[in-house]
């Protein structure tokens, strides 16, 4: 469910939804949502002075806090 929510998000943002690849690893007691796109779109993903980032994280964070999950979002270099 969170890599889809995640998945929806960045590949609406991005200029190649094709390139996007999200994985999760279920650790720690912590669901890793790590996020990959084309090296042209980082950039969008991250937004100015890490906003657009914060702002997916924020999401991500709200819907795992409703079900009593602490996830994580990161990007993958």
């Amino acid at each position: 469910m969170f890599e889809k929510l995640v998945e929806h998000i960045v590949t609406n943002l991005v200029s190649k939804p094709k390139a996007v690849m999200i994985s999760s690893v279920e650790g720690d007691g912590k669901l890793v949502i790590r996020v990959r796109v084309a090296a042209e779109d980082v950039a969008r993903i991250i937004g100015s002075e890490g906003r657009v980032f914060r702002a997916i994280r924020s999401v991500v964070s709200l819907v795992g806090a409703q079900q009593n999950r602490d996830v994580v979002l990161d990007i993958a270099e």
